[in-house]
């Protein structure tokens, strides 16, 4: 099964954020926003021969997270101005 790890990254950063969302009045389920950020986002997929810490390297990586953080941030923007 293929798996895309900048889904694992964007979901992480958005639990870890979701109560600054909470100002946002948003209708979109937390999946439609997710797949937002995601169309607008590099997928990564790593090889069956890539160790766990290769993988774990991605998800905690500061400039993967701030990208993730900053397009969560302009796709609640967008929806809360569709509202």
């Amino acid at each position: 099964m293929l798996e895309n790890y900048a889904e694992h990254l964007v979901r992480e950063v958005f639990n870890e954020n979701k109560a600054l969302y909470r100002t946002y009045k948003l209708e979109a389920p937390e999946d439609d926003i997710i797949r937002m950020v995601l169309n607008r986002m590099t997928p990564k997929y790593f090889l069956s021969t890539s160790s766990e810490g290769e993988k774990k390297a991605y998800i905690v990586n500061r400039q993967m997270r701030m990208e993730a953080l900053i397009k969560l941030t302009e796709a609640m923007e967008r929806l809360n101005k569709k509202v």
